[in-house]
């Protein structure tokens, strides 16, 4: 105040004079960095207060940077939701997975271990020996169906390591789920895990909540058929 008051006297303005001078002043963004720019006086063309009426050079330009300014904006809200769907689904895919996972591992059944009761190499053989040659009645899914096969289920012994007679014993049920265990065995000496094995045999054969009796039958069928997907399953 006191400065200004200095030049008040020094310029010889009267008391009643402001002598602050008003001018015009657009206002933009920059890269997220406010811009103000100072008008022409000469582009000014509207005088004093009236900012060039609604069609003044003023105006137009001033028009021009909400203009611009919303586009902007726009632009920006645009690239958030993008970016934000993106996310969204990258998201939604993880969570799938494990979802997938966990309902995985839900109907695999435990394995048991048996202690060994033998010393030296023979332990583990003599405990695979009093585990009973049986298959399971009625498996729920194709996880249960692999896990009879590699490591027995229910305490049974596991299928793979079953002798001639006591795959002679179940010969029904072993000959109907044998076409499932090699189907996945070929995907597994193939580099796939069981589970991944299983998934695309799933996925050609009706989806996930196919029952293991429609698989069987589905996989029968491409083998009378030469499917051109499911013969490397096969071995055919």
């Amino acid at each position: 105040m006191n400065s200004l008051a200095e030049d008040a006297v020094h310029l010889q303005v009267h008391h009643d004079v402001n002598p602050i001078e008003r001018v015009t002043v657009l206002v933009a963004e920059v890269d997220g960095v406010p811009e103000f720019s100072e008008v022409d006086p000469e582009f000014d063309t509207g005088g004093g207060g009236g900012g060039g009426g609604a069609g003044g050079p003023v105006m137009m330009e001033w028009r021009n940077f909400v203009t611009a300014k919303i586009c902007g904006m726009e632009n920006r809200i645009h690239d958030l939701q993008s970016n934000q769907g993106g996310h969204h689904g990258e998201l939604v895919k993880r969570l799938e997975k494990i979802e997938r996972n966990l309902r995985r591992m839900s109907a695999m059944p435990a394995r048991r271990v048996g202690a060994s009761t033998g010393g030296g190499v023979g332990g583990a053989n003599e405990t695979e020996a009093v585990r009973p040659p049986n298959l399971s009645k009625c498996p729920k899914n194709l996880y249960v169906l692999w896990a009879e096969f590699e490591s027995g289920v229910g305490g049974n012994k596991p299928a793979r390591l079953f002798t001639a007679s006591e795959r002679g014993k179940v010969k029904f049920m072993y000959c109907r789920r044998k076409i499932v265990w090699d189907a996945i065995d070929n995907l597994v000496k193939r580099g796939l895990s069981s589970d991944v094995a299983i998934d695309r045999i799933y996925n050609e054969c009706g989806g996930p909540n196919t029952k293991v009796n429609d698989v069987i039958a589905r996989l029968k069928q491409f083998r009378r058929t030469g499917n051109d997907v499911l013969h490397m399953y096969l071995g055919a």
